[in-house]
């Protein structure tokens, strides 16, 4: 059962906020939603979050965004 339940160890990296370059963020629609960073769309259930991810996903399919 050890072999199975192997620790992995990683190693804790520390960045000195000095060391991050700053970046112009692109929009697809402004200020909820970012080219090429993460975007969480929360709400409870039966608010229509899928429906509008989806619909966003369609229109950027057909090029209408």
């Amino acid at each position: 059962m050890e072999d199975i339940m192997e620790e992995t160890r990683t190693e804790l990296q520390m960045i000195k906020m000095s060391e991050i370059q700053s970046q112009v963020v692109t929009w697809l629609w402004y200020p909820f939603i970012s080219y090429g960073k993460l975007t969480i769309v929360q709400g409870d259930p039966g608010d229509g979050k899928t429906t509008l991810v989806l619909n966003i996903a369609a229109k950027l399919s057909k090029g209408e965004a």
